[in-house]
């Protein structure tokens, strides 16, 4: 009779790796109504549970429960439940089970727990239970986080009051101090100033008289005075200069031979215009007038015009200027602008302008054919074009350009007029005036649609390419199995024809060479997907070496070539994963042997530079041509052999070792004087620091 045994139920590894994930993830969570929510949703698929729940005194998550007898917890009405509660009283229920949120400073509430079978439950309680002491651990940690944020912003409301109030009565105090200083200052200063006066006012009037007149003299700007009739009293130096009179042949003539009346369509004199009428004081009255050279010519001035009594007679002062640059200037300007505008309706690309502050000034009518929006619709109304999902990113980056005037550049989608949206690139750049201050934002919006569609179809095509190629590794696998097997098989008969024999060996090494290939594309699969993980430990140099050599060993002397090994005698350690690495120079080493003609030579040279362990291996095979160097780590890439193309592989394998030297924190490089020259590989890694390895093994200890 067959004796059947019972066997506990045991937790599934699945469901106790999604208890940890899950005690991981309580901690970045905000509250407590967040951590119970997300671990009622996580326990719930633990095998036995029907339903789960939180009561925190009051309030239960994620919704209310059918309470046993009272409609109200009598605890939950409590303020201050005792710690010694060990079931919630609002649970009789036999199928639910309470567990205390208990830590070492009080009770937090209770975990419900709906149970439907018991047995499939019973192995998971102990980590159930674990899980709720987690919680309320981080319950008490938020607790006493907020008692003590609470005593700190108390201090230093305290703080803050008392500060405030002694800064208060020293600002008092030195206020009174530099009151009576400034009293005493002012008494004295009085009383000097007494006894300069005279001389001053003495001085003062030579000295006024003296300026007035060097101000005039070498006035830059023109300076005409008339009496009331308009005849010319005083033409200083520059008014000399700007007209070509001197003064003598125009003092005691009348203004209008300096500028005539409604001239190129200038305004009217506005010194004639007030001479000998009552139109009350002139304080200053600016305006752009014609003058008129002594030579005839007729140049663009700006006149300002004041009035002032002297001995009771009315005066008139013109300060006269050329503007004639200015003009050509505000031509240039406006030509300038034409042709922007010009330029702007012509360009496919959508053109804008800002102010310093990033307010939109101007966009181009690009903008307007393509949203259907119209130019009075406002100056931020081009939000309301950009992609709801886009919106927000591309304002809170152009705040930013704007604040710190670094270039802007970014890419979302507008609404075009039937509805649809185009993706567009924009860049922007600031305009620095002459004091380096940004003035203005210039930008273009380049439609890029089709680009980004070219794109997301290339990544898709590169997804599939993956997918793919796991898919093929993992069956071609499946039939290797048997195959390696059946050969193995043969290998333990005794096979008495030498052909059978040959056609052993023959197989024995095409499968061994396609699993190699399948093991190359499962680490590729496991690469473009990141599922390549290291398994870090410290390991010698040499030993990386030695295991390298022994891989490689059979091709090598299958090939006649002569290898060369050089490291330093001292030990050199590593840290990575020994496998990994033996596994870099295990590939260099066979690409060294397969594209190296019979009997080469190969070397493997190991050195230690400025903190890197740097190992060279160099042949003397086929080489490298020029242009294949910069992708000669690139997926797929091989050059043209001229070996035997069954000693070729899948153009795969010095990608996976630049992927394996980086992920080790180094780097490769490739070099080759050109075919025929042989080549060389160079791989630098971190050597580790003595420190880390003696602490790395008395922890091993």
């Amino acid at each position: 009779m067959t004796n059947f045994k019972f066997r506990a139920p045991q937790p599934q590894p699945e469901v106790l790796g999604k208890l940890l994930i899950v005690q991981q993830t309580l901690g970045v969570l905000a509250s407590k109504e967040e951590q119970a929510a997300f671990l009622c949703r996580a326990l719930g698929d633990i095998p036995g549970v029907e339903d789960v729940h939180f009561c925190f005194f009051g309030s239960f998550v994620p919704e209310p429960i059918k309470l046993a007898g009272d409609a109200v917890c009598g605890y939950c009405t409590n303020t201050s439940p005792s710690f010694e509660i060990r079931r919630c009283c609002a649970v009789t229920n036999g199928c639910k089970e309470s567990i205390a949120l208990r830590a070492s400073s009080g009770l937090y509430g209770f975990l419900i727990l709906g149970i439907n079978s018991r047995s499939a439950f019973a192995p998971y309680a102990p980590y159930v239970a674990n899980t709720a002491n987690f919680l309320a651990t981080l319950l008490e940690k938020r607790q006493t986080k907020q008692r003590l944020q609470q005593v700190l912003s108390d201090l230093e409301d305290q703080v803050a009051a008392r500060t405030a109030d002694l800064v208060e009565k020293n600002a008092r105090l030195e206020a009174e101090i530099a009151r009576r200083e400034a009293a005493e200052a002012a008494l004295h200063e009085a009383y000097e100033q007494l006894e300069r006066r005279v001389e001053e006012r003495t001085a003062a009037l030579k000295s006024s008289e003296e300026r007035l007149q060097s101000i005039i003299t070498t006035a830059v700007d023109g300076i005409i005075t008339t009496n009331s009739a308009g005849v010319i009293e005083l033409f200083n130096g520059a008014a000399e200069r700007l007209f070509g009179y001197k003064a003598s042949e125009v003092i005691g003539q009348h203004v209008r031979i300096l500028m005539p009346t409604m001239e190129c369509g200038y305004d009217a004199n506005p010194i004639e215009a007030f001479v000998g009428a009552d139109q009350g004081d002139i304080a200053c009255l600016r305006r752009d007038v014609a003058a008129r050279h002594k030579n005839g010519s007729v140049f663009p001035a700006e006149l300002t015009v004041s009035e002032m009594e002297i001995g009771g007679e009315r005066k008139f002062t013109g300060i006269i200027r050329d503007i004639s640059e200015r003009k050509w200037a505000e031509t240039a300007l406006r030509e300038s602008e034409a042709r922007f505008r010009a330029m702007a309706e012509t360009v496919p690309d959508i053109l804008f302008t800002s102010d310093a502050y990033g307010r939109i000034e101007y966009v181009s009518p690009r903008f307007y054919e393509l949203t259907g929006l119209t130019e009075n619709s406002g100056g931020t109304d081009w939000v309301r074009a950009i992609h709801p999902d886009d919106c927000e990113n591309v304002r809170v980056r152009w705040r930013k350009s704007v604040r710190t005037k670094e270039p802007f550049q970014a890419k979302f989608r507008l609404r075009a007029v039937d509805g649809g949206y185009q993706w567009f690139q924009v860049r922007a750049r600031p305009i620095y005036d002459e004091g380096n201050c940004a003035s203005k934002w210039f930008g273009t919006c380049s439609d890029i649609d089709e680009l980004v569609r070219i794109q997301s179809a290339l990544e898709e095509g590169d997804r599939r390419k993956n997918e793919f190629l796991a898919m093929l590794s993992h069956e071609l696998r499946n039939p290797l199995a048997p195959i390696c097997n059946a050969v193995q098989v043969l290998g333990l008969l005794d096979l008495p024809d030498p052909r059978l024999r040959w056609v052993k060996e023959m197989i024995e090494r095409q499968v061994k060479h396609l699993v190699h290939l399948v093991d190359d594309l499962l680490d590729v699969s496991r690469f473009t997907r990141g599922k390549i993980t290291l398994k870090q430990e410290a390991i010698e140099l040499s030993e990386v070496i030695e295991r390298a050599v022994e891989a490689t060993e059979g091709i090598i002397k299958a090939q006649e070539h002569q290898l060369s090994i050089s490291y330093p005698d001292e030990p050199v350690w590593l840290k990575g994963d020994s496998v990994r690495l033996v596994q870099i120079l295990t590939n260099l080493l066979n690409n060294a042997a397969k594209y190296t003609p019979h009997g080469g030579r190969i070397d493997l040279t190991a050195v230690v530079d400025h903190g890197k362990v740097v190992v060279s291996v160099s042949d003397t095979g086929i080489g490298i041509p020029p242009e294949l160097l910069p992708h000669i780590f690139d997926l797929f890439t091989q050059a043209d052999r001229s070996l035997d193309r069954s000693q070729g592989g899948l153009g795969i394998g010095l990608t996976l070792v630049r992927k394996l030297v980086e992920m080790h924190g180094g780097s490769i490089e490739a070099s080759s004087k050109g075919p025929g020259l042989g080549s060389e590989f160079v791989v630098r890694l971190p050597r580790m620091d003595i420190t880390e390895l003696r602490t790395q093994r008395g922890g091993a200890k």
